[in-house]
């Protein structure tokens, strides 16, 4: 069984609200609204709560800490934007793959029924 802190129930909270967020944020980079900003700094905001929540993994995309300060940086920008979408889509996966990793090394070593020596 995956830690408390990677289970669905756990983790697809984040996903959802970034899931709102990002419409949010495509439809304001749409109008070159200033308010995506804004908008952006609350989705900021989340990202780092869920890395926070994963911290005791250590679970961060590749060069993770230089994009998440470019995004910072360039929060109202369309590039910040998509940047921050794919260290959402990074961290999805990098969830999945950890909590696969629990799952199997809590049945390691567990033969499946007829297939034992």
């Amino acid at each position: 069984m995956p830690s408390q802190k990677l289970t669905e129930n756990e983790i697809a909270p984040f996903f959802a609200e970034w899931a709102v967020i990002r419409e949010q944020l495509i439809s304001l980079h749409r109008e070159r609204s200033r308010q995506a900003a804004v908008t952006a700094a609350d989705a900021i905001a989340l990202y780092e709560c869920l890395l926070l929540h994963c911290a005791e993994y250590d679970l961060m995309p590749v060069n993770g800490k230089e994009r998440l300060h470019f995004i910072k940086a360039n929060s109202g920008n369309y590039a910040a934007f998509r940047q921050l979408d794919e260290l959402f889509s990074e961290m999805k996966k990098k969830i999945a793959v950890k909590r696969s990793q629990l799952n199997n090394a809590n049945g390691a070593g567990a033969v499946p029924e007829g297939h034992g020596s």
